[in-house]
């Protein structure tokens, strides 16, 4: 039996050897790592840090109006063009008025008739004030509600033809205007005509619910538009709805109104993109990764690296955002912190 394991150890020395050789190093790297080669670490730095909460939402102008006609009609006349200047007052289209003029007439007609039907019963009830009958009341009550339905049919009418030339509500620019907008087409209730005071813009921002409580008015803004990724612009809170806006998925936004504290960009109203609102900031402190940070009862505790072992340490923390730690007491600039997700105590 000896001679025949000697012979497979001949054999088969140098894959002996190989193994023999692999094993002892496997081994040594168990017996003499540090526990460094397992632990993920991170220097500690000084720098500026800020807390936010983020939303998103688009550019309007100073003031902006979405115009539409209050009845359907056919378009008569068109006087302005997408990206015309207007001025307030000033006329940018009109309906066909020959069926709202003739409406005026006829109601005016019905209002004569009503009245003169209500003379004759005035004239027949004279002098009976006193003893007035049930059926007479009941006659001159009858006309006096069809003369007051004739006169407000009347004022329907005119407030009709009135409204079938849309106006300029104030100085500003002819932001879009709907296809149908045609001399010969007809319109209905959802077409428009947007006018814009684009002398200044702002930034309505859609906020959860959730972070109603933390927005204040001359809160500090970042702000940051798809079409301009390279900027970032300042702003100031200038107004916080007091109502929400359900959403599609089912939560509440409130809207923010934010004045840009500069309007000398090349901005254009709709434009979409995101803001930071500024809850607090700190300057030249020590920050660390969150997640290098422990919290056990109101107390921060971090794994400090020295000598290639990790040694737990006491913290006093400050700022808190959702990345970053500010440490005010326990740690200095440059030193080395393990994650303590893996630390083996």
């Amino acid at each position: 039996m000896l001679k025949n394991i000697y012979q497979i150890i001949k054999k088969n020395k140098w894959k002996i050897i190989i193994l023999v050789v692999a094993l002892s190093v496997l081994i040594s790297r168990n017996l003499f790592a540090s526990d460094s080669d397992e632990l993920v670490t991170q220097k500690v730095v000084r720098q500026n840090l800020v807390s936010t909460i983020s939303a998103s939402g688009f550019i309007k102008g100073k003031n902006q109006a979405t115009l539409h006609f209050q009845t359907p009609g056919k378009i008569a006349w068109v006087g302005v063009s997408q990206g015309d200047e207007v001025k307030k007052w000033q006329s940018l289209a009109k309906l066909d008025t020959v069926q709202l003029n003739a409406n005026v007439q006829i109601a005016k007609s019905n209002l004569r008739a009503a009245e003169a039907s209500l003379d004759r019963i005035y004239d027949n009830v004279k002098g009976h004030d006193s003893d007035e009958s049930f059926s007479q009341k009941e006659v001159r009550t009858a006309a006096e509600v069809t003369k007051d339905n004739a006169y407000n049919s009347v004022l329907s009418a005119q407030n009709a033809l009135s409204n079938a030339t849309l106006t300029a509500p104030f100085d500003g620019i002819v932001v879009s205007i709907s296809d149908n907008f045609t001399p010969g087409a007809n319109v209905t209730l959802t077409d428009s005509i947007m006018v814009a005071d684009v002398s200044e813009f702002k930034f309505t921002a859609q906020v959860d619910e959730v972070d109603f409580g933390k927005i204040k008015l001359g809160q500090k803004v970042e702000i940051s538009l798809d079409a301009l990724a390279d900027e970032t612009f300042e702003g100031t809170v200038s107004y916080i709805s007091k109502a929400g806006v359900k959403t599609a998925t089912g939560g509440v936004v409130v809207p923010v109104e934010i004045q840009f504290d500069s309007n000398g960009h090349d901005m254009a109203v709709g434009l979409g993109g995101d803001v930071e609102f500024i809850l607090d900031q700190r300057e030249n402190v020590l920050v660390v990764p969150g997640n290098y940070v422990k919290q056990e009862d109101g107390t921060g505790f971090v794994y400090v690296l020295e000598d290639g072992h990790k040694v737990e340490r006491e913290v006093s923390i400050g700022l808190t955002t959702l990345t970053e730690v500010e440490i005010t007491k326990g740690l200095e600039e440059g030193q080395v912190i393990v994650l303590p997700d893996m630390t083996k105590k």
